[in-house]
């Protein structure tokens, strides 16, 4: 049964992770309204509406990854775990870096964006200009403040983090405490999980950017980025499956995927960063930033990986298992084996002479 009950400083946590994801995604819906409402004074030529399309979407992605963070806290927090906490920070910093760029993104709307564009005055803005002046000085200021709040939440947030890592220490030491070498495969197979599932959101937020960029231009087809969608999302469930139950076989079979789809985002990397198409165009002229941000920062992860799946997959192959003989963090152990069990499993049979080892110690 997993443990549900915070301290009291894992609570403090969660609200403020909460509250942190409800005080942004209210000011990122303002930014989005008044996006809308300076874009609708436009008749946008196909690339201005493109630009508007991506412009919206990093607004998306940037909310779920809000929400996401609340999830990534609470599951750090049921089941103990110090290194996911550590990478909520790390995530955190990330979506700074995200929000400068989103910015950017935001001033190409503005400049680039209503080029060849033809206005629709009324009786509050008789011209383009009037309509860029007034909206400009609305968002800028929230997007400003956005970028603020992230960076003294990411201190904040380490803060606790900190108190939250030490308070877990105790915890999974008795429960992993018996041999350097489970202590040591704990941490890979921790850190490998935090790795997959910060490699799910930046696959899928990628996947997501081709979206609108194939509206300004851009070669790729819907096709690519259902594949992208599809194959990333099973490739990281299979990754998250194989660690979970510390499937050896299987986790091998994503290691070589991960290899392949690494040639993949390189290839891909020089194509984005390529500055002009054959025609004299510029096809990732006004996407190439967050284009390059997110698949960059995919490219590591799956890197970091494939080595930690490596370092996991040696571990196992060297009958060294955790949560299937110690149970995982935050959980009670089930200590009911059956004899075929034993005789079928390694796992099992180490786990029922971690059992022995336990009842005799408790005995004596």
């Amino acid at each position: 049964m997993v443990k549900t009950k915070f301290s009291l400083v894992g609570k403090i946590t969660f609200t403020s992770t909460v509250i942190y994801c409800l005080a942004l995604s209210a000011l990122e819906s303002l930014v989005v309204y008044f996006h809308h409402s300076f874009v609708v004074k436009f008749i946008l030529s196909r690339q201005g509406k493109g630009i508007s399309d991506s412009d919206l979407i990093y607004h998306g992605i940037f909310i779920s990854s809000l929400i996401y963070q609340v999830a990534f806290c609470a599951y750090s927090l049921i089941t103990r775990n110090s290194i996911q906490l550590m990478a909520l920070v790390v995530f955190n910093i990330l979506s700074l870096a995200y929000a400068g760029v989103q910015i950017y993104q935001h001033i190409i709307l503005e400049e680039q964006g209503t080029v060849g564009a033809q206005f629709i005055p009324d009786d509050e803005f008789k011209t383009a200009e009037d309509a860029k002046y007034y909206f400009v000085n609305k968002m800028r200021p929230i997007e400003y403040i956005i970028a603020s709040i992230v960076l003294v939440f990411s201190i904040y947030l380490s803060l606790l983090s900190y108190k939250l890592t030490k308070e877990f220490g105790w915890e999974n030491y008795k429960t992993y405490s018996a041999d350097l070498k489970v202590r040591k495969a704990y941490v890979s197979l921790t850190i490998l999980q935090t790795l997959v599932k910060l490699d799910i959101f930046f696959i899928m937020s990628y996947a997501i950017q081709l979206i609108p960029s194939k509206l300004i231009g851009s070669p790729e087809t819907i096709f690519e980025t259902i594949l992208v969608f599809v194959i990333g999302f099973l490739l990281s469930s299979l990754a998250w499956y194989s660690v979970d139950k510390e499937m050896k076989y299987i986790l091998l079979i994503v290691i070589n995927l991960c290899c392949f789809s690494l040639a993949y985002m390189a290839y891909r990397l020089v194509g984005i960063n390529t500055p002009l198409d054959s025609d004299g165009t510029d096809p990732y002229q006004f996407t190439r930033r967050l284009l390059t941000f997110t698949l960059s920062v995919t490219f590591v992860l799956v890197c970091a990986t494939v080595y930690y799946g490596i370092v996991c997959f040696r571990n196992m192959a060297r009958g060294i298992y955790v949560y299937t003989v110690y149970g995982h963090s935050g959980s009670k152990n089930d200590y009911n084996i059956s004899e075929d069990e034993i005789k079928k499993s390694r796992r099992a049979s180490k786990k029922a002479a971690l059992i022995r080892t336990s009842t005799n110690i408790s005995l004596d």
